[in-house]
Protein backbone atom coordinates (compact mmCIF):
# COMPACT_ATOMS: atom_id res chain seq x y z
CA UNK A 1 0.00 0.00 0.00
CA UNK A 2 2.76 2.37 0.30
CA UNK A 3 3.43 3.15 -3.52
CA UNK A 4 0.02 4.74 -3.60
CA UNK A 5 0.75 8.02 -2.51
CA UNK A 6 3.89 8.32 -4.75
CA UNK A 7 2.34 6.91 -7.44
CA UNK A 8 -0.51 9.33 -7.27
CA UNK A 9 2.20 12.46 -6.30
CA UNK A 10 3.76 11.36 -9.64
CA UNK A 11 0.99 11.68 -12.16
CA UNK A 12 -0.64 14.73 -10.13
CA UNK A 13 2.68 16.36 -11.80
CA UNK A 14 2.03 15.67 -15.29
CA UNK A 15 -1.53 16.83 -14.49
CA UNK A 16 -0.49 19.46 -13.39
CA UNK A 17 1.96 21.08 -15.95
CA UNK A 18 -1.07 19.64 -18.61
CA UNK A 19 -3.16 22.40 -16.68
CA UNK A 20 -0.36 25.40 -16.96
CA UNK A 21 0.48 24.81 -20.53
CA UNK A 22 -3.26 24.52 -21.36
CA UNK A 23 -3.60 27.88 -19.49
CA UNK A 24 -1.15 29.30 -21.13
CA UNK A 25 -2.03 28.20 -24.19
CA UNK A 26 -5.40 29.91 -23.84
CA UNK A 27 -3.97 33.35 -22.57
CA UNK A 28 -1.61 33.38 -25.42
CA UNK A 29 -4.48 33.02 -27.64
CA UNK A 30 -6.75 35.44 -26.55
CA UNK A 31 -3.85 37.80 -26.85
CA UNK A 32 -3.51 36.85 -30.26
CA UNK A 33 -7.38 37.40 -30.75
CA UNK A 34 -6.64 40.57 -29.11
CA UNK A 35 -4.04 41.85 -31.81
CA UNK A 36 -6.35 40.95 -34.66
CA UNK A 37 -9.10 43.41 -32.83
CA UNK A 38 -6.48 46.23 -32.81
CA UNK A 39 -5.46 45.49 -36.49
CA UNK A 40 -9.35 45.09 -37.98
CA UNK A 41 -9.74 48.14 -35.89
CA UNK A 42 -7.03 50.29 -37.25
CA UNK A 43 -7.95 48.97 -40.96
CA UNK A 44 -12.45 48.97 -40.14
CA UNK A 45 -11.89 52.70 -39.65
CA UNK A 46 -9.51 53.82 -41.99
CA UNK A 47 -6.64 54.71 -38.86
CA UNK A 48 -7.32 56.42 -35.19
CA UNK A 49 -8.26 59.24 -34.35
CA UNK A 50 -6.99 59.96 -30.42
CA UNK A 51 -9.42 60.86 -28.54
CA UNK A 52 -7.08 63.37 -26.22
CA UNK A 53 -5.13 66.57 -27.97
CA UNK A 54 -1.59 65.30 -25.66
CA UNK A 55 -1.62 61.95 -27.70
CA UNK A 56 -0.60 64.43 -30.83
CA UNK A 57 2.01 66.39 -28.13
CA UNK A 58 3.90 63.37 -28.32
CA UNK A 59 3.38 62.63 -32.45
CA UNK A 60 5.13 66.14 -32.65
CA UNK A 61 7.99 65.53 -30.46
CA UNK A 62 8.92 62.87 -31.92
CA UNK A 63 8.71 64.72 -35.53
CA UNK A 64 11.33 67.36 -33.53
CA UNK A 65 13.30 64.78 -32.76
CA UNK A 66 13.31 63.54 -36.30
CA UNK A 67 13.88 66.56 -38.16
CA UNK A 68 15.83 68.43 -35.94
CA UNK A 69 13.95 71.43 -34.98
CA UNK A 70 10.75 72.67 -33.65
CA UNK A 71 8.83 75.22 -36.26
CA UNK A 72 5.71 75.53 -33.75
CA UNK A 73 7.14 76.56 -30.41
CA UNK A 74 11.16 76.51 -31.23
CA UNK A 75 11.61 74.06 -28.24
CA UNK A 76 13.79 71.09 -27.46
CA UNK A 77 11.75 68.16 -28.02
CA UNK A 78 11.96 67.16 -24.94
CA UNK A 79 9.81 70.02 -23.52
CA UNK A 80 6.30 69.28 -22.61
CA UNK A 81 7.24 65.01 -22.12
CA UNK A 82 6.01 63.44 -19.16
CA UNK A 83 7.24 59.62 -20.42
CA UNK A 84 10.93 60.01 -22.25
CA UNK A 85 9.81 56.01 -22.79
CA UNK A 86 6.67 56.16 -24.51
CA UNK A 87 8.36 59.35 -26.73
CA UNK A 88 11.31 56.97 -27.62
CA UNK A 89 9.12 54.26 -28.83
CA UNK A 90 7.00 56.72 -31.11
CA UNK A 91 10.05 58.17 -32.34
CA UNK A 92 11.71 55.01 -33.28
CA UNK A 93 8.21 53.69 -34.76
CA UNK A 94 7.84 57.18 -36.38
CA UNK A 95 10.93 56.32 -38.65
CA UNK A 96 9.41 53.90 -40.36
CA UNK A 97 5.50 54.43 -40.13
CA UNK A 98 3.69 57.89 -40.22
CA UNK A 99 3.63 59.59 -36.92
CA UNK A 100 -0.20 58.41 -36.04
CA UNK A 101 0.14 55.12 -37.33
CA UNK A 102 3.63 54.80 -35.02
CA UNK A 103 1.72 56.21 -32.12
CA UNK A 104 -1.08 53.61 -32.87
CA UNK A 105 1.28 50.94 -32.73
CA UNK A 106 2.98 51.83 -29.44
CA UNK A 107 -0.50 51.92 -27.50
CA UNK A 108 -1.96 48.92 -28.79
CA UNK A 109 1.37 47.21 -27.48
CA UNK A 110 0.13 48.24 -23.69
CA UNK A 111 -3.22 46.22 -23.55
CA UNK A 112 -1.47 43.15 -25.43
CA UNK A 113 1.02 43.16 -22.63
CA UNK A 114 -1.79 44.09 -19.59
CA UNK A 115 -3.76 41.24 -20.65
CA UNK A 116 -0.89 39.05 -20.68
CA UNK A 117 0.30 39.96 -17.20
CA UNK A 118 -3.12 39.88 -15.56
CA UNK A 119 -3.14 36.52 -16.77
CA UNK A 120 0.54 35.42 -15.99
CA UNK A 121 -0.60 37.41 -12.05
CA UNK A 122 -3.91 35.13 -11.76
CA UNK A 123 -1.74 32.44 -12.27
CA UNK A 124 0.67 32.90 -9.94
CA UNK A 125 -1.53 33.88 -7.42
CA UNK A 126 -3.59 30.29 -7.88
CA UNK A 127 -6.82 32.29 -8.92
CA UNK A 128 -8.79 29.62 -11.24
CA UNK A 129 -8.69 30.17 -14.81
CA UNK A 130 -12.66 30.89 -15.61
CA UNK A 131 -12.30 33.94 -12.52
CA UNK A 132 -8.66 34.99 -13.36
CA UNK A 133 -9.81 35.29 -17.27
CA UNK A 134 -12.82 36.93 -16.40
CA UNK A 135 -11.21 39.55 -14.00
CA UNK A 136 -7.97 40.11 -17.15
CA UNK A 137 -11.15 40.89 -19.29
CA UNK A 138 -13.03 43.10 -17.21
CA UNK A 139 -9.47 44.98 -16.20
CA UNK A 140 -8.85 45.17 -19.45
CA UNK A 141 -12.52 46.62 -20.88
CA UNK A 142 -12.12 48.97 -17.92
CA UNK A 143 -9.15 50.19 -19.26
CA UNK A 144 -10.05 50.31 -23.00
CA UNK A 145 -11.05 53.88 -22.91
CA UNK A 146 -7.60 54.99 -21.62
CA UNK A 147 -5.11 52.35 -24.18
CA UNK A 148 -5.76 54.00 -27.70
CA UNK A 149 -5.28 57.35 -26.16
CA UNK A 150 -2.26 57.86 -28.00
CA UNK A 151 -0.64 58.01 -24.65
CA UNK A 152 1.93 56.18 -21.98
CA UNK A 153 -1.45 55.00 -20.00
CA UNK A 154 -1.31 51.45 -21.06
CA UNK A 155 2.43 51.05 -21.31
CA UNK A 156 2.15 52.09 -17.29
CA UNK A 157 -0.73 49.59 -16.56
CA UNK A 158 1.30 46.99 -18.27
CA UNK A 159 4.30 47.55 -16.79
CA UNK A 160 2.72 47.48 -13.42
CA UNK A 161 1.41 44.57 -13.87
CA UNK A 162 4.59 42.73 -14.80
CA UNK A 163 6.54 44.31 -11.75
CA UNK A 164 4.32 43.21 -10.03
CA UNK A 165 4.58 39.44 -11.42
CA UNK A 166 8.58 40.35 -10.86
CA UNK A 167 7.96 41.12 -7.06
CA UNK A 168 6.16 38.08 -6.37
CA UNK A 169 9.52 36.26 -6.97
CA UNK A 170 12.62 35.80 -5.06
CA UNK A 171 14.80 39.18 -5.25
CA UNK A 172 16.50 39.87 -8.90
CA UNK A 173 18.51 41.99 -10.70
CA UNK A 174 15.59 41.87 -13.09
CA UNK A 175 13.18 43.90 -10.78
CA UNK A 176 16.03 46.01 -9.99
CA UNK A 177 16.13 47.00 -13.68
CA UNK A 178 12.46 47.47 -14.35
CA UNK A 179 12.49 49.79 -11.12
CA UNK A 180 15.37 51.61 -12.86
CA UNK A 181 12.87 52.33 -15.83
CA UNK A 182 10.17 52.78 -14.20
CA UNK A 183 9.75 56.68 -13.54
CA UNK A 184 10.66 57.58 -16.74
CA UNK A 185 7.52 55.87 -18.27
CA UNK A 186 5.71 57.81 -15.70
CA UNK A 187 7.82 60.21 -12.88
CA UNK A 188 4.90 58.81 -10.32
CA UNK A 189 5.91 55.36 -10.81
CA UNK A 190 9.05 56.39 -8.98
CA UNK A 191 6.94 55.81 -5.67
CA UNK A 192 6.69 52.35 -6.71
CA UNK A 193 10.11 51.85 -7.40
CA UNK A 194 11.03 53.10 -3.98
CA UNK A 195 8.89 50.68 -2.37
CA UNK A 196 10.07 48.07 -4.17
CA UNK A 197 13.67 48.45 -4.07
CA UNK A 198 13.39 49.13 -0.38
CA UNK A 199 11.57 45.96 -0.15
CA UNK A 200 14.11 43.82 -2.20
CA UNK A 201 16.85 45.68 0.02
CA UNK A 202 14.90 44.04 3.46
CA UNK A 203 14.73 40.82 1.74
CA UNK A 204 18.49 41.07 0.81
CA UNK A 205 19.89 41.58 4.03
CA UNK A 206 17.18 39.20 5.84
CA UNK A 207 18.09 36.15 3.24
CA UNK A 208 20.92 35.12 6.27
CA UNK A 209 23.92 35.23 7.70
CA UNK A 210 26.38 36.18 5.10
CA UNK A 211 26.55 40.03 5.59
CA UNK A 212 29.29 40.49 3.03
CA UNK A 213 27.07 38.51 0.11
CA UNK A 214 23.86 40.84 0.96
CA UNK A 215 25.99 44.39 1.12
CA UNK A 216 27.48 43.05 -2.60
CA UNK A 217 23.71 42.44 -3.78
CA UNK A 218 22.56 45.09 -2.63
CA UNK A 219 25.54 46.65 -4.47
CA UNK A 220 24.50 45.15 -7.86
CA UNK A 221 20.84 46.25 -7.24
CA UNK A 222 21.56 49.36 -7.58
CA UNK A 223 23.79 49.41 -10.15
CA UNK A 224 21.12 47.57 -11.92
CA UNK A 225 18.82 50.89 -10.94
CA UNK A 226 21.60 53.28 -12.26
CA UNK A 227 22.11 51.20 -15.04
CA UNK A 228 18.21 51.65 -16.26
CA UNK A 229 18.07 54.75 -15.15
CA UNK A 230 21.14 56.85 -16.26
CA UNK A 231 20.04 57.44 -20.27
CA UNK A 232 17.03 58.78 -19.45
CA UNK A 233 18.36 61.16 -17.20
CA UNK A 234 21.25 62.40 -19.31
CA UNK A 235 18.91 62.75 -22.09
CA UNK A 236 16.54 64.67 -20.37
CA UNK A 237 19.30 67.02 -19.06
CA UNK A 238 21.11 67.58 -21.95
CA UNK A 239 17.84 68.19 -23.80
CA UNK A 240 15.92 70.48 -20.83
CA UNK A 241 18.57 71.08 -18.06
CA UNK A 242 16.56 69.10 -15.85
CA UNK A 243 16.45 65.44 -14.47
CA UNK A 244 12.66 65.64 -14.46
CA UNK A 245 9.77 66.69 -16.90
CA UNK A 246 8.25 70.21 -15.76
CA UNK A 247 4.74 69.25 -16.88
CA UNK A 248 3.93 68.85 -13.43
CA UNK A 249 5.10 72.12 -12.65
CA UNK A 250 3.28 73.78 -15.78
CA UNK A 251 0.30 72.11 -14.02
CA UNK A 252 0.36 73.35 -11.01
CA UNK A 253 0.97 76.68 -11.75
CA UNK A 254 -1.96 76.61 -14.21
CA UNK A 255 -4.60 74.81 -12.16
CA UNK A 256 -3.22 76.16 -9.28
CA UNK A 257 -3.77 73.95 -5.66
CA UNK A 258 -7.07 74.00 -4.51
CA UNK A 259 -7.75 75.70 -1.00
CA UNK A 260 -8.23 72.56 1.92
CA UNK A 261 -6.32 71.40 4.54
CA UNK A 262 -4.14 68.96 4.12
CA UNK A 263 -6.22 66.16 5.64
CA UNK A 264 -9.04 67.13 3.26
CA UNK A 265 -7.10 67.39 0.07
CA UNK A 266 -5.98 62.94 0.79
CA UNK A 267 -9.62 62.67 1.34
CA UNK A 268 -10.23 64.42 -1.77
CA UNK A 269 -7.69 62.83 -3.34
CA UNK A 270 -8.79 59.24 -2.10
CA UNK A 271 -12.50 59.81 -3.52
CA UNK A 272 -10.32 60.84 -6.93
CA UNK A 273 -8.93 57.58 -6.73
CA UNK A 274 -12.52 55.27 -5.93
CA UNK A 275 -14.14 56.92 -9.36
CA UNK A 276 -11.36 56.29 -10.88
CA UNK A 277 -10.79 52.85 -10.57
CA UNK A 278 -14.71 51.96 -9.92
CA UNK A 279 -15.44 48.81 -7.92
CA UNK A 280 -12.34 47.02 -7.56
CA UNK A 281 -10.79 50.02 -5.01
CA UNK A 282 -12.88 48.63 -2.43
CA UNK A 283 -10.54 45.11 -2.61
CA UNK A 284 -7.83 47.30 -1.98
CA UNK A 285 -7.56 47.30 2.08
CA UNK A 286 -7.67 43.35 1.44
CA UNK A 287 -3.80 43.89 0.03
CA UNK A 288 -2.72 41.93 2.85
CA UNK A 289 0.69 41.50 4.47
CA UNK A 290 2.26 38.68 2.94
CA UNK A 291 4.60 39.00 -0.26
CA UNK A 292 4.57 42.69 -1.46
CA UNK A 293 1.54 43.80 -0.43
CA UNK A 294 2.88 46.03 2.21
CA UNK A 295 5.29 47.90 -0.10
CA UNK A 296 2.29 47.69 -3.19
CA UNK A 297 0.02 49.30 -0.09
CA UNK A 298 2.47 51.67 0.63
CA UNK A 299 2.60 53.08 -3.13
CA UNK A 300 -0.96 53.58 -3.19
CA UNK A 301 -0.87 55.67 0.00
CA UNK A 302 2.24 57.47 -1.32
CA UNK A 303 0.66 58.20 -4.41
CA UNK A 304 -2.61 59.57 -3.02
CA UNK A 305 -0.45 61.91 -0.54
CA UNK A 306 1.56 62.82 -3.47
CA UNK A 307 -1.90 64.06 -5.45
CA UNK A 308 -3.42 65.47 -2.21
CA UNK A 309 -0.02 67.72 -1.62
CA UNK A 310 0.13 69.17 -5.24
CA UNK A 311 -3.61 69.36 -7.35
CA UNK A 312 -5.86 66.20 -6.18
CA UNK A 313 -8.12 67.96 -8.93
CA UNK A 314 -5.53 66.68 -11.49
CA UNK A 315 -6.97 62.75 -10.96
CA UNK A 316 -10.11 63.43 -12.68
CA UNK A 317 -8.83 64.72 -15.70
CA UNK A 318 -9.10 63.14 -19.29
CA UNK A 319 -11.42 60.46 -17.81
CA UNK A 320 -9.10 59.88 -14.59
CA UNK A 321 -6.40 58.07 -16.47
CA UNK A 322 -3.55 58.52 -14.04
CA UNK A 323 -5.37 56.69 -11.18
CA UNK A 324 -4.96 53.79 -13.92
CA UNK A 325 -1.36 53.37 -12.90
CA UNK A 326 -2.81 52.04 -9.65
CA UNK A 327 -5.37 49.12 -11.42
CA UNK A 328 -3.14 46.40 -11.51
CA UNK A 329 -2.58 46.51 -7.93
CA UNK A 330 -6.37 46.71 -7.52
CA UNK A 331 -6.71 43.92 -9.55
CA UNK A 332 -3.97 42.46 -7.55
CA UNK A 333 -6.00 43.00 -4.73
CA UNK A 334 -8.67 41.22 -6.28
CA UNK A 335 -6.83 38.53 -6.67
CA UNK A 336 -5.67 38.23 -3.15
CA UNK A 337 -9.12 38.98 -1.88
CA UNK A 338 -10.06 35.65 -3.59
CA UNK A 339 -7.40 33.38 -2.06
CA UNK A 340 -8.64 34.84 1.51
CA UNK A 341 -12.29 35.03 1.41
CA UNK A 342 -13.28 32.79 -1.41
CA UNK A 343 -14.20 33.20 -5.09
CA UNK A 344 -17.87 34.48 -4.74
CA UNK A 345 -16.46 38.48 -3.75
CA UNK A 346 -14.12 37.82 -6.72
CA UNK A 347 -17.44 37.19 -8.80
CA UNK A 348 -19.14 40.39 -6.65
CA UNK A 349 -16.14 42.41 -8.39
CA UNK A 350 -16.35 41.46 -11.89
CA UNK A 351 -19.94 41.89 -12.62
CA UNK A 352 -19.52 44.99 -10.72
CA UNK A 353 -16.30 46.16 -12.82
CA UNK A 354 -17.85 44.77 -16.18
CA UNK A 355 -20.99 47.21 -15.65
CA UNK A 356 -18.09 50.40 -15.11
CA UNK A 357 -16.45 49.41 -17.79
CA UNK A 358 -19.47 49.99 -20.19
CA UNK A 359 -19.77 53.10 -18.96
CA UNK A 360 -16.04 54.05 -19.68
CA UNK A 361 -16.28 53.06 -23.49
CA UNK A 362 -18.78 56.01 -23.87
CA UNK A 363 -15.91 58.60 -23.19
CA UNK A 364 -13.77 57.55 -26.63
CA UNK A 365 -16.04 58.61 -29.14
CA UNK A 366 -16.93 62.26 -27.70
CA UNK A 367 -13.12 63.47 -27.33
CA UNK A 368 -12.71 61.88 -31.19
CA UNK A 369 -15.39 64.15 -32.27
CA UNK A 370 -13.36 66.94 -30.15
CA UNK A 371 -10.07 66.39 -31.79
CA UNK A 372 -10.98 65.92 -35.55
CA UNK A 373 -12.72 69.31 -35.49
CA UNK A 374 -9.91 71.03 -33.48
CA UNK A 375 -7.64 69.57 -36.35
CA UNK A 376 -9.70 70.83 -38.98
CA UNK A 377 -9.62 74.69 -37.13
CA UNK A 378 -6.09 74.21 -37.32
CA UNK A 379 -6.26 73.66 -41.13
CA UNK A 380 -8.41 76.44 -41.64
CA UNK A 381 -6.13 78.60 -40.24
CA UNK A 382 -3.18 77.32 -41.60
CA UNK A 383 -4.44 77.72 -44.92
CA UNK A 384 -6.23 81.35 -44.42
CA UNK A 385 -3.71 82.85 -41.87
CA UNK A 386 -0.45 81.87 -42.61
CA UNK A 387 0.77 85.03 -40.84
CA UNK A 388 -0.79 84.24 -37.73
CA UNK A 389 1.04 83.90 -34.50
CA UNK A 390 -1.56 81.68 -31.97
CA UNK A 391 -2.41 81.85 -28.73
CA UNK A 392 -3.67 78.39 -27.79
CA UNK A 393 -3.99 76.08 -24.47
CA UNK A 394 -4.10 72.56 -26.18
CA UNK A 395 -0.59 72.14 -27.62
CA UNK A 396 -0.91 69.33 -29.45
CA UNK A 397 -3.15 68.86 -32.67
CA UNK A 398 -2.66 72.28 -33.82
CA UNK A 399 0.93 71.67 -33.53
CA UNK A 400 0.85 68.45 -36.01
CA UNK A 401 -1.87 70.33 -38.27
CA UNK A 402 0.07 73.73 -38.97
CA UNK A 403 3.58 75.24 -39.15
CA UNK A 404 2.37 78.31 -38.11
CA UNK A 405 3.93 79.62 -34.44
CA UNK A 406 2.26 78.81 -31.43
CA UNK A 407 2.46 79.78 -27.97
CA UNK A 408 0.84 77.45 -25.29
CA UNK A 409 -0.37 79.55 -22.35
CA UNK A 410 -0.60 76.41 -20.20
CA UNK A 411 3.51 76.12 -20.40
CA UNK A 412 3.26 72.55 -21.60
CA UNK A 413 5.09 73.29 -24.79
CA UNK A 414 5.98 77.08 -23.83
CA UNK A 415 7.66 77.11 -20.35
CA UNK A 416 8.36 80.41 -20.29
CA UNK A 417 4.23 81.05 -19.55
CA UNK A 418 4.87 78.86 -16.31
CA UNK A 419 6.78 82.05 -14.45
CA UNK A 420 3.83 83.91 -15.20
CA UNK A 421 1.42 81.80 -13.61
CA UNK A 422 3.66 81.33 -10.25
CA UNK A 423 3.11 84.90 -10.07
CA UNK A 424 -0.56 85.70 -11.09
CA UNK A 425 -2.38 82.70 -11.41
CA UNK A 426 -1.25 79.79 -8.87
CA UNK A 427 -1.48 82.31 -5.74
CA UNK A 428 -4.21 84.28 -6.44
CA UNK A 429 -6.03 80.84 -6.90
CA UNK A 430 -6.93 81.46 -10.29
CA UNK A 431 -8.93 85.00 -9.71
CA UNK A 432 -5.01 86.78 -11.10
CA UNK A 433 -5.01 84.17 -14.17
CA UNK A 434 -6.10 86.58 -16.80
CA UNK A 435 -2.76 89.37 -15.30
CA UNK A 436 -0.55 86.08 -16.58
CA UNK A 437 -2.80 85.40 -20.02
CA UNK A 438 -1.84 89.55 -20.92
CA UNK A 439 1.48 88.95 -19.98
CA UNK A 440 2.17 86.07 -22.15
CA UNK A 441 -0.08 86.83 -25.23
CA UNK A 442 1.88 90.33 -25.28
CA UNK A 443 5.49 88.76 -24.75
CA UNK A 444 4.34 86.44 -28.08
CA UNK A 445 2.65 88.59 -30.17
CA UNK A 446 -0.24 86.41 -30.06
CA UNK A 447 -2.48 87.97 -33.38
CA UNK A 448 -5.25 84.99 -33.29
CA UNK A 449 -6.02 82.50 -30.10
CA UNK A 450 -7.47 78.73 -30.45
CA UNK A 451 -9.73 78.50 -27.35
CA UNK A 452 -11.86 75.56 -26.64
CA UNK A 453 -15.80 76.69 -25.61
CA UNK A 454 -16.05 74.37 -23.02
CA UNK A 455 -19.74 74.84 -22.31
CA UNK A 456 -21.74 74.52 -19.70
CA UNK A 457 -18.22 73.58 -17.56
CA UNK A 458 -16.64 76.91 -18.84
CA UNK A 459 -13.20 76.54 -17.97
CA UNK A 460 -10.69 76.91 -21.11
CA UNK A 461 -13.64 79.51 -22.55
CA UNK A 462 -13.18 81.39 -19.55
CA UNK A 463 -9.63 82.16 -20.94
CA UNK A 464 -11.17 84.44 -23.27
CA UNK A 465 -13.21 86.40 -20.88
CA UNK A 466 -9.48 86.64 -19.15
CA UNK A 467 -8.14 88.27 -22.71
CA UNK A 468 -11.11 90.83 -22.74
CA UNK A 469 -10.54 91.25 -19.01
CA UNK A 470 -7.28 92.33 -19.39
CA UNK A 471 -8.03 94.54 -22.10
CA UNK A 472 -7.49 92.67 -25.43
CA UNK A 473 -10.21 92.37 -27.96
CA UNK A 474 -10.95 88.79 -29.35
CA UNK A 475 -13.58 88.43 -32.36
CA UNK A 476 -14.94 84.93 -33.44
CA UNK A 477 -13.60 84.30 -36.10
CA UNK A 478 -16.30 82.71 -39.58
CA UNK A 479 -14.02 79.30 -40.45
CA UNK A 480 -17.01 77.57 -42.23
CA UNK A 481 -17.46 73.63 -41.88
CA UNK A 482 -14.54 74.23 -39.15
CA UNK A 483 -17.06 75.50 -37.05
CA UNK A 484 -17.36 73.33 -33.57
CA UNK A 485 -16.50 73.51 -30.04
CA UNK A 486 -13.11 74.97 -31.05
CA UNK A 487 -13.35 78.91 -31.69
CA UNK A 488 -10.51 80.75 -33.50
CA UNK A 489 -10.39 84.40 -32.34
CA UNK A 490 -9.13 87.53 -34.06
CA UNK A 491 -6.78 88.90 -31.11
CA UNK A 492 -6.40 93.38 -30.82
CA UNK A 493 -4.19 93.79 -27.78
CA UNK A 494 -5.58 96.63 -25.62
CA UNK A 495 -4.47 100.19 -26.72
CA UNK A 496 -1.14 101.54 -24.84
CA UNK A 497 -1.62 102.31 -21.73
CA UNK A 498 -4.99 101.23 -21.24
CA UNK A 499 -5.19 99.52 -17.76
CA UNK A 500 -6.79 95.89 -17.08
CA UNK A 501 -10.22 95.55 -16.02
CA UNK A 502 -9.89 94.86 -11.77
Amino acid sequence: MTPMPALSATAAVPSARRTVDRRAGLGAGLCAVLILGLVLLWWGRGGWVFPLDDAYITIHNARVLIEGQDRNYGVPALVGASSLIHLALVTAVSLVLPGEAASYLVAGTGPVLFLAGLLTLGRRLGLPWPEGTALALVGLAFGAAQFLNGLETGLVMAAVTWTLVLALEAPSRRLALACGLLPFLRPELGLLSLVLMTRQARLRLAAGPDRAAALRALATDAACVLFAAAPWLAWSFAETGTLLPRTIAAKQAFFGVPSASLAESVVYAAMMVAAGLGPVAAALPFLGRAGPAWALGGFVALFTLGFAMTNWEVLGHNGHRYTLALLPIALFAVMRLGAVHGLRPVRLVILAQAAFALSALLQITAGQERVAQYATVARWAQANLPQARLLIHDAGVIATASDLPLTDLVGLKSPDSIADHRRWTAPSGGAERFRAVDAIARRSGATHAIILDDAPDRFWGLLVDDLRRAGWRADPLETGSARGPYILYRLTPPSPGAAPAP
